[in-house]
C-alpha cells in the first residue's frame, strides 16, 4: 500500500496546534512566577513548533484520503514529534541560565536528558531525569505537570475535541488505545472526556488542599494523579506528604485507572457505575489483595507492616501513576517483581492508566477457560463466551482473545529487548529484578523507579526506555508500523525490480 505522505503531513500538522497552544498557555506562568530567564526560552520553543507545524500544512494535501493505517502512522509521528518539542523548554531554560543554573536544571542543558523529560511527560511515563524537582523553576515544575496532564488524556483527544474536523476521527480516537464510544460521534465522545476530566482534576485539587497540601503542589500533584503520570513537585515524590494527603492521592489515582465510560455513567446518577463490570471489580480485588501480600512480604523482609506506605505504593504500580512513598530499590525481590506484574496489568480500558489494561487480562483469562471447557462439552452442548459481563458469539470473542494475545506477546517481546539492553549497560548494584522492574514501568507507563532512571544512565538505556515509553503509550503496533516502513518500503523496491 502506498503511503500518501501529504496526507500525514497534514494530519501532524492539525496535530502540532496541541503543543502550540500548551506553549502559549504557559508563558504567563514565567510572567506571575517573575522568572523571566524562561520567557525566551518558551517563546523559542513556541516559534520552533510553529515554523514546524506551518511547514508541514503546507507540504500537506487538505483533500487526501488517508486509510486506517496510516492514520496510526500519523499518530505514531505526532507523538514522537511532539514528546521532541516537550522537551525543548527545558533545554532552552538550562543553556539561559548556564552556569547559574541550580544542578538539577543544568541537566537539562543535556539534549538527551530533555527529550528524556518530554517522552516521559507526554506519555505520562513520569520516569524523569531531574535529581531534585524543588530545584525547578515554576514554570518548569508547571510544564512537566501540564504535558502530562494532556498526555494522560491523550494527544489526540484533545486534537478531536478542539481542532477542525479530522476525517476519520473514530480511527484517531482508537489510535490512542481508547475503543467506547460515550456518545453518538467520536468528536461528542472526546468533549465529554475533556469534560470529565477537567471537572475531577479541579475536584482533585481541591481534594488534596482539605488534605493540607498547599495549592500549587495541589495544582500540579491533581493534574499528575489524574493523568496516571507521577511527576512530582517535592523531592521523593509523596514520601514527605502526611497520612491524610497519601489516602487522598490513593483515591485520584484509582479515578484515574477507572473507564471514562463509567464515570461518564456515575456522574449521570449511577452511583453503582464504578464497581459494576466485571473488570472494575477485578480492579478492586486487585487493589485489595496486591496490598495485603506486599504487605505481608515486607512484614516477612523487615518486621513491619506499614499498611499506608503499602497501598499507596501498590495503588500507585498497578494503576501506573508512577508517586512513590517510599524507595523501590531497597524493597525485597519478592515485592519488586509483583510491583513489576501490576505494572503489566495496569488499569481499566478507556482510563488514563497504562498496561495491557484489565479487559484484555479478562479475554485471556476467558480463552484460557474456554480452551480448557471445550473438550468437555457434548455434541448438543455450547459453551457461552462472555467477556467483561457482554455474551459474545464465537467469533467476536475469538478476536477480542487474539486481539489481547497478540498484544501480550508483543509486550513481552518490547520487554525482553529492553531488559537484554539495560542488563548490559547498568551499574553491577543494580540487581536483574531491578532491571525488570525499570523496564516493565517504562513500558507500562507507570514511572516508578528502581533508581536506574537518572542522568547518569547510558544514552543507549535512555533510548531503549524512551522507546519503550512511546511504545507502551500507543500499545506498541502503531509505533512497530512506523519504524518498519523502510523495511516495507526496501521490500516494494525488490518486488517492484522483480516484476
Amino acid at each position: 500500500m502506498r503511503i500518501k505522505l501529504t496526507a500525514i503531513s497534514r494530519d501532524v500538522s492539525r496535530f502540532l496546534l496541541i503543543p502550540i497552544g500548551m506553549l502559549l498557555l504557559s508563558l504567563p506562568v514565567c510572567l506571575i512566577a517573575r522568572e523571566w530567564f524562561a520567557v525566551l526560552p518558551f517563546l523559542y520553543s513556541l516559534v520552533i513548533a510553529s515554523f514546524l507545524a506551518l511547514l508541514l500544512y503546507i507540504l500537506g494535501k487538505k483533500n487526501d484520503e488517508i486509510s486506517t493505517k496510516q492514520t496510526l502512522l500519523s499518530v505514531a509521528i505526532s507523538w514522537g514529534i511532539i514528546a521532541v518539542i516537550g522537551g525543548l523548554p527545558l533545554w532552552f531554560t538550562a543553556l539561559a541560565l548556564g552556569d547559574t543554573a541550580t544542578p538539577t536544571v543544568s541537566y537539562f542543558g543535556d539534549p538527551l536528558n530533555s527529550l528524556f523529560e518530554g517522552f516521559s511527560g507526554f506519555t505520562s511515563a513520569g520516569l524523569t531525569m531531574t535529581i531534585r524537582e524543588s530545584e525547578l523553576p515554576a514554570c518548569l515544575q508547571w510544564w512537566r505537570s501540564f504535558i502530562e496532564w494532556i498526555g494522560g488524556l491523550g494527544l489526540i483527544v484533545f486534537a478531536v475535541a478542539l481542532l477542525e474536523p479530522f476525517q476519520d476521527q473514530y480511527a484517531l480516537y482508537q489510535a490512542e488505545g481508547r475503543q467506547t464510544r460515550i456518545r453518538l460521534t467520536a468528536t461528542r465522545t472526546v468533549r465529554r472526556l475533556c469534560t470529565i476530566y477537567s471537572l475531577y482534576t479541579v475536584a482533585s485539587v481541591i481534594l488534596f488542599r482539605v488534605a493540607g497540601m498547599n495549592w500549587w503542589a495541589a495544582l500540579n500533584h491533581s493534574m499528575t494523579a489524574i493523568a496516571t503520570g507521577g511527576f512530582s513537585i517535592t523531592d521523593n515524590s509523596m514520601s514527605a506528604y502526611s497520612v491524610p494527603i497519601k489516602l487522598a492521592v490513593v483515591l485520584v489515582m484509582i479515578m484515574g485507572a477507572i473507564a471514562f465510560e463509567r464515570h461518564d455513567r456515575f456522574l449521570s446518577g449511577k452511583l453503582s457505575a464504578l464497581w459494576q463490570d466485571r473488570q472494575h471489580r477485578l480492579l478492586i480485588i486487585l487493589i485489595v489483595s496486591g496490598c495485603i501480600f506486599t504487605a505481608v512480604e515486607q512484614f516477612s523482609d523487615s518486621g513491619q507492616f506499614g499498611w499506608v506506605n503499602n497501598i499507596f505504593q501498590w495503588t500507585s504500580a498497578l494503576t501506573t501513576c508512577g508517586f512513590s512513598a517510599q524507595s523501590v530499590q531497597f524493597m525485597s525481590t519478592n515485592n519488586k517483581l509483583l510491583l513489576s506484574l501490576s505494572m503489566v496489568i495496569g488499569g481499566a480500558v478507556g482510563s488514563t492508566a497504562g498496561g495491557i489494561k484489565l479487559a484484555r487480562v479478562l479475554a485471556l483469562a476467558e480463552g484460557i477457560l474456554w480452551h480448557f471447557r471445550k473438550p468437555g462439552l457434548t455434541q448438543h452442548q455450547t459453551y457461552v463466551r462472555r467477556i467483561n459481563d457482554k455474551v459474545l458469539d464465537p467469533e467476536q470473542a475469538s478476536r477480542q482473545v487474539e486481539a489481547a494475545a497478540v498484544l501480550l506477546v508483543l509486550w513481552l517481546l518490547c520487554l525482553v529487548v529492553c531488559i537484554l539492553v539495560l542488563v548490559k549497560i547498568v551499574p553491577n548494584e543494580y540487581t536483574l529484578s531491578d532491571v525488570i522492574f525499570e523496564s516493565t514501568s517504562a513500558l507500562g507507563a507507570a514511572g516508578l523507579s528502581s533508581g536506574i532512571t537518572g542522568p547518569s544512565l547510558h544514552w543507549l538505556g535512555k533510548c531503549a526506555l524512551m522507546l519503550m515509553m512511546w511504545m507502551g503509550r500507543l500499545e506498541i503496533i502503531p509505533v512497530v508500523m512506523l519504524l518498519t516502513v523502510p523495511f516495507s518500503y526496501v521490500q516494494s523496491l525488490f518486488d517492484s525490480r522483480r516484476s
